[in-house]
């Protein structure tokens, strides 16, 4: 598929256009337990991981329920192409906090992709009056091998001590360095996921100016909702939308599946079959569910947003419709599979890497089932730990 220059197209209208050419390159990235570069720069081109850039440095700008629907219909032609366009949108969120002279530079083409861990993994020890050398090691760096610049999250030392804020807590940035800095290397052998890239990657001794360490110095953030939404509610959300997607994409799968399919000891095709319709019945009207209270939540803080007036009860409300998107997602990624019968269980298939992919989703910390808990801790008015949601 060529890749055409980036344009005001709705992503919903583009995404629905590139899902053939990606479910056709899905086999690739999963052989190769990487996204190729070929995919990546059109996604790229087509603006998909600047929809959370500011539109002042060159991003689109664009509102959350587009964007994450776009992060849907990618997921539904290739669970792993929504994972990493979902990290990707999310780590552009670091970019407001540079001085913006600086952000232009890291974000100099529409088409810049960035990626990287946010956890402290890193040292960053202090060289000089403004310059630090980090060092570390960062799991689970997801589109990190197709990105222009890498993400670091890092702890802070001078002389060995580690530097402290205002409360005395750990400093933890995020250092973003060019991604020929980056040592990359092969761990990302799993489950499901495979064409996500999620491998570890290294830093050794690399030297950074303090301008390139996001939030080193305070920067104002853009008018825009989407900065008035907590950094932290929106690095979850997206997990939603890829497990809605996948979900759909199982069911699409199913459906023509079943309406070719005579199984062992049956008369007739599977979509004639009343248990096989019963079903997934129950399947479609729990995605749908799930679905629409999902994406309710995400119209209800993105309003919230736009007034100045996100608190704890939209953004428990989102986690929780995640959380069950997440869970239903697998929940009808399995019903899926099981109906698929024996024709599921080969690689040919794609029921078995829906539902392989719909299992790597519930494993993230993001989605870790004691959030339960704190969700409901707010709902019966003892809340706690709400600093997670």
């Amino acid at each position: 598929m060529s890749a055409q220059p980036i344009t005001s197209a709705s992503p919903v209208t583009l995404a629905r256009e590139m899902a053939p050419f990606l479910s056709a390159k899905a086999d690739e990235a999963e052989e190769a337990r990487r996204m190729s570069d070929e995919v990546s720069q059109t996604l790229a081109q087509k603006g998909f991981f600047s929809m959370w850039v500011p539109t002042e440095f060159g991003g689109g700008g664009v509102a959350l329920a587009p964007s994450l629907e776009s992060i849907e219909i990618l997921a539904q032609a290739d669970p792993s192409v929504g994972w990493v366009v979902g990290i990707g949108v999310s780590s552009t969120l670091v970019v407001p906090h540079f001085d913006p002279e600086i952000a232009r530079a890291i974000f100099s083409r529409p088409e810049t992709v960035i990626c990287g861990v946010y956890a402290p993994k890193g040292h960053a020890e202090a060289d000089g009056d403004h310059h630090f050398r980090v060092s570390g090691q960062w799991p689970f760096g997801s589109g990190t091998q197709n990105a222009d610049w890498v993400l670091c999250g890092s702890h802070f030392f001078r002389d060995g001590e580690i530097l402290t804020d205002s409360h005395g807590a750990p400093r933890s940035h995020m250092v973003a360095v060019p991604s020929s800095e980056v040592e990359f290397l092969d761990t990302w052998h799993t489950s499901g996921m495979r064409g996500t890239g999620s491998t570890d990657y290294r830093l050794n001794d690399v030297r950074v100016s303090e301008d390139y360490i996001a939030a080193w110095k305070h920067h104002a953030m853009p008018d825009n909702p989407l900065y008035r939404i907590p950094q932290l509610t929106l690095l979850a959300t997206a997990f939603g939308s890829i497990a809605l997607g996948l979900a759909r994409g199982a069911l699409d799968e199913l459906h023509e599946l079943a309406n070719g399919k005579v199984a062992t000891g049956q008369s007739k095709r599977m979509a004639e079959r009343r248990d096989v319709q019963g079903e997934v019945a129950r399947a479609e009207v729990k995605l749908r569910a799930a679905r629409g209270h999902y994406y309710e939540c995400i119209e209800a803080i993105w309003e919230a947003a736009r007034e100045g007036r996100v608190g704890l009860d939209e953004r428990s409300a989102l986690r929780l419709s995640m959380l069950h998107a997440v869970e239903t997602g697998a929940e009808v990624a399995r019903s899926a599979y099981h109906l698929g019968g024996a024709t599921a269980i080969y690689e040919k298939s794609r029921l078995q890497r829906f539902f392989r992919d719909s299992h790597v989703i519930t494993q993230h910390v993001q989605v870790r089932p004691d959030l339960y808990s704190v969700i409901g801790s707010h709902l019966l008015g003892c809340p706690k730990a709400t600093g997670v949601l």
